[in-house]
């Protein structure tokens, strides 16, 4: 199940309230330290070091204010982007903040999405406690499935944590890894880069080279031919 309508309205009075009170500052988006730059370059990077169409259609899903857009045009990242977010407030804020991107105030859960993109990315989403968490994670994951080419990325709170917040909800990474690989072989989970977050990318470019048993990609660094070796 998705979020029920009692728990969206919740939400959406939550990041109002919170624009408000600080304006269009991280603290509005319920983040009290610097480190959403980090979760960007951990999303963006996977993608980027790969070739892929350029610029990368990039669909930034719960956006917020776009910054996501913001680091990448910095660091000249080449996507074309699209945020999405649900709260009209923060999409107000977004289109001010950067005008050269495209917004969508729409719940792509009651609405159909008109375009499909390269590869969807979902940074802090999952992260607050719903009475179905992991049902919400499925049909994230299952709309993502449906809207990207290339795949898809999203960030979560570690159960590995040494401090809990009651409002918020704590994934195990274990069980996110087994919802990944029912979209695609080709998954990858990086719990490296802060102790208590983690970020699972799913990548649907998952041609496999019969003879090696290895995916298409990576057949080079096999030395190419399946014959030599098993």
């Amino acid at each position: 199940m998705t979020m029920t309508a009692d728990e969206k309205a919740a939400l959406l009075k939550r990041y109002s309230d919170r624009l408000a009170q600080h304006g269009p500052k991280i603290e509005a988006l319920g983040w009290s330290k610097p480190k959403h730059r980090l979760r960007y370059r951990v999303l963006l990077e996977y993608w980027l070091s790969s070739a892929l169409p350029c610029p990368l259609r990039v669909l930034d899903f719960g956006c917020g204010f776009g910054d996501l857009f913001g680091f990448a045009r910095e660091r000249q990242m080449p996507i074309e982007y699209t945020g999405l977010d649900i709260n009209q407030d923060l999409i107000n804020v977004a289109r001010q903040r950067y005008p050269a991107a495209q917004f969508l105030c729409i719940d792509p859960f009651e609405h159909a999405l008109d375009a499909k993109f390269d590869v969807i990315l979902s940074s802090g989403v999952h992260n607050y406690r719903l009475a179905d968490n992991r049902g919400f994670a499925e049909q994230s994951f299952e709309l993502f499935d449906r809207y990207s080419t290339l795949g898809f990325a999203a960030n979560f709170l570690s159960n590995r944590v040494n401090f809990r917040n009651e409002s918020n909800h704590y994934s195990a990474p274990e069980e996110i890894l087994a919802l990944a690989l029912r979209h695609s072989a080709r998954v990858v989970l990086r719990h490296d880069y802060m102790p208590f977050e983690f970020t699972i990318f799913v990548d649907k470019r998952n041609a496999i080279d019969d003879k090696l048993t290895v995916f298409v990609p990576f057949v080079e660094d096999c030395g190419r031919s399946g014959d030599e070796q098993a």
